[in-house]
């Protein structure tokens, strides 16, 4: 059991870091750095109180990526940080992030597939554990030690950054001109903790779909699952519920393309809009009253002690993907493989994260919205990633892009919205000038869904980190069995792509970007 929830709740890494897994596509850069001054094997010789090098490897050229020392490290008391440094580099480092309750495998899949792609494109490379497995901790269960949950919320990241540096220093025999970090999910949270935490560590900071207010959204989750517990959402009627909403909200942006521009436009109400079942009967064409009910909850805003917790859901991820089932499939709706990861990821987060005794028999049908929270503080202490003081980020220099899709079923896109709306307020209009958000209609949880949710997000970071170029605009596609079927200009918010009013409504060229 202990297996597979740990299973279950890595999922949301499974994309990798970027949208579509096409990160620096279209940087083209060759490496121009500087050559290792010493035998990769002597960086174990870093062994200190603080730190442990338990091997240093040349990796041989293959297919995939180029030649290169592998250092794997350790910060106790069990933060693993791996650190790739190429023997032709390009003077920068790359460090990319985790997903899920993190503790993943360096041998993951997608942590490969990261490292690769750095690699083959000149870059030292770092990831960390963040200082538990999860193949013996899954879950949450790892938080039980105190010192892991703080490693796990911030600790691991800092420290990261700073072992990659000392290898490079040591190996190179000079500091890298540029540091950029990439991140999505809980990735992205770690961008937004490294950002406001650890101002000076990165010089550019990708966050993709960040998971900034931890402890909102899970202690949000068990109140939603609540809901659909006392009145379960069949799969069946997904497909009714997703019809209804792109019906009513496809058009309000001033053009019918299957995507919903702006949910917060819509005005969809379950109550009025959905076709309600006769008392007693329960039809896959209509929603019962309790079903209904349940959906209301989770499209209104959550309140506890009478005060706003959380904004509600925006419709649109209700709507099947590629693989033609519902983004809600294997969250919030019980998927092939049992509970999905709402329930999964909060009743773990209950157990041994969000208050400072643990108990593993904790069951979301104790969870109290009005009693609850507040014992939460430490957590959010520790956890969430929502200071809007940006300031000594950006006296550093450093740029910050987020994005996020604005069909996301898993982690709620308005929270990345109204972080960036509160930044906004605290840091005065010329907040664009280091920290831009890009919202995605259509992309479901960090890429993938109906949306151009195939992008390059690195590469406009570098140039603007490192040209001075901001980026105005992303260039997205929507790739359905290996084929662009749709190009799309993603635009920084408020901006939206907005159509000239001729041409293909799935040419790039024919939209703009505009303010709403």
């Amino acid at each position: 059991m202990r297996l597979l929830i740990g299973a279950v709740l890595c999922v949301a890494s499974a994309w990798g870091q970027g949208a579509g897994g096409v990160q620096f596509r279209d940087w083209g850069a060759q490496p121009v750095g500087p050559r290792p001054k010493i035998p990769c094997g002597q960086l174990r010789s870093l062994t200190g109180y603080d730190l442990s090098v338990i091997s240093a490897s040349v990796i041989p050229a293959a297919a995939n990526a180029p030649e290169h020392c592998r250092v794997a490290a350790l910060v106790p008391p069990e933060i693993h940080i791996e650190v790739n440094l190429p023997t032709v580099w390009n003077n920068r480092l790359y460090m990319f992030g985790n997903g899920g309750f993190a503790g993943e495998s360096f041998e993951a899949p997608n942590r490969v597939n990261n490292r690769a792609a750095g690699l083959r494109n000149g870059f030292t490379t770092t990831a960390t554990d963040t200082g538990h497995s999860a193949a013996s901790e899954p879950g949450a269960t790892f938080a039980a030690n105190q010192q892991k949950l703080i490693d796990f919320g911030f600790r691991s990241l800092h420290m990261t950054a700073v072992v990659a540096k000392v290898m490079i220093g040591a190996y190179y025999g000079q500091a890298p001109s540029r540091s950029y970090y990439d991140g999505c999910s809980l990735g992205g949270r770690q961008g937004l903790i490294l950002a406001q935490r650890f101002p000076d560590d990165f010089d550019g900071i990708l966050a993709g779909a960040p998971a900034l207010d931890q402890t909102g959204t899970m202690l949000s989750r068990a109140w939603w699952m609540q809901g659909l517990a006392d009145a379960p959402l069949p799969a069946v009627k997904l497909k009714l519920l997703s019809d209804r909403i792109y019906e009513q909200c496809d058009a309000k942006d001033g053009l019918k393309d299957g995507l919903i521009a702006d949910p917060r436009k819509c005005g969809f109400q379950a109550s009025r809009d959905l076709p309600r079942c006769a008392a007693g009967t329960d039809q896959p064409d209509c929603f019962t009253a309790g079903q209904i009910a349940a959906l209301e909850r989770i499209y209104a805003d959550v309140h506890s002690q009478g005060k706003r917790f959380f904004p509600g859901w925006p419709v649109g991820s209700e709507v099947a993907g590629p693989n033609g089932q519902s983004g809600w499939i294997g969250q919030m709706v019980n998927g092939p493989n049992g509970a999905g990861t709402w329930p999964r990821y909060a009743e773990t987060f209950l157990q041994y994260e969000a208050f400072p005794e643990k108990d593993p028999k904790f069951l979301l049908s104790r969870f109290d919205i009005d009693k609850d929270p507040p014992r939460a503080t430490l957590a959010a202490q520790i956890l969430n990633a929502t200071d809007t003081d940006l300031s000594a980020f950006e006296r550093h220099g450093g740029k910050l892009l987020m994005y996020f899709g604005w069909a996301d079923p898993q982690l709620n896109p308005l929270m990345g919205v109204e972080y960036y709306e509160k930044v906004v307020e605290k840091m005065g209009n010329a907040t664009p000038d280091f920290f831009r958000l890009f919202m995605v209609p259509g992309m479901f949880h960090c890429g993938g869904g109906i949306g151009t949710s195939v992008f390059d997000a690195a590469t406009p970071l570098l140039k603007w980190v490192e040209s001075g170029a901001p980026a105005d605009q992303i260039a997205a596609t929507r790739v359905v069995d290996g084929k662009v079927v749709r190009s799309r200009p993603l635009c920084p918010y408020p901006q939206v792509a907005r159509y000239k009013g001729s041409g293909s409504i799935d040419e790039a060229a024919n939209f703009s970007c505009v303010r709403p």
